[in-house]
């Protein structure tokens, strides 16, 4: 930790670039590329945020930007993405909001933006090097070569597991959840509706036993099932009525 790699440093300029030139959509995907996430998130709300981000805070004075400030911003809009910040770029992006003030001090009205756009350019340039462009070619081959390689005995090993038994399909089906949140609902109501008809039978069948004690000649523990069927009867009914959960 403390330092960042090749690839990351240059979509970091990338990022950049993009924002000096304010393209919100190159931002977008740069931005992607540096973070980390489980499920690729809506790249128009994304791209949305983050104009209205750059907008607010990059194309200012040094005296009016807060990089603090910023810096919280631009976690809130990770965190609210799902997306997840490297350590090392968090870093980095640390550093940028400590020397907020030595800027500050030497010259409030300095426009970051305009003053990196010569850097980036640069940077940019060596990317599409020929030397460089033949140093990727030749990894990418290396890595293309290697993967042709590895993919016979990847598929003897699948194969070797399939005759064994042991590959596993994971299956998973969407939009069931409101058909179970429906079925739910109705398998409660009719166990309730169950639960009040027993008691109302054997409510009945206490009340024809004559089973003590008694009030005005009627058995008590009838009553109280009568009762007790009465009111969940109509709280079962309320429930119907107000299409909602028991």
């Amino acid at each position: 930790m403390g330092s960042i790699d090749r690839q990351s440093k240059e979509n970091f300029v990338n990022l950049v670039h993009s924002v000096v030139i304010r393209d919100e959509f190159e931002a977008t995907h740069a931005l992607l590329k540096l973070m980390e996430y489980d499920e690729e998130p809506d790249t128009r709300l994304l791209s949305r945020d983050l104009a209205d981000l750059m907008g607010e805070h990059l194309y200012q004075p040094l005296k009016q930007l807060r990089m603090e400030k910023l810096l919280h911003q631009i976690l809130d809009l990770i965190s609210t993405h799902r997306l997840r910040m490297p350590p090392d770029l968090f870093l980095m992006m640390k550093a940028l909001a400590t020397v907020e003030g030595v800027g500050l001090s030497l010259d409030p009205d300095f426009q970051m933006v305009d003053h990196a756009t010569p850097f980036i350019r640069r940077v940019r340039m060596e990317q599409f090097h020929p030397k460089r462009v033949a140093q990727d070619i030749k990894k990418s081959g290396s890595e293309l070569v290697r993967l042709m390689q590895e993919i016979p005995g990847e598929l003897r090993g699948l194969l070797k597991q399939m005759r064994r038994g042991k590959v596993k399909i994971e299956f998973e089906h969407r939009g069931l959840e409101p058909m179970l949140i429906t079925h739910d609902k109705i398998s409660n109501r009719i166990a309730f509706s169950i639960i009040i008809g027993a008691l109302i039978i054997g409510s009945a069948l206490i009340v024809l036993s004559k089973t003590p004690p008694f009030m005005f000649g009627i058995s008590i523990i009838g009553i109280v099932g009568f009762v007790v069927a009465g009111l969940m009867g109509m709280w079962l009914l309320i429930a119907i009525l107000r299409r909602g959960k028991l």
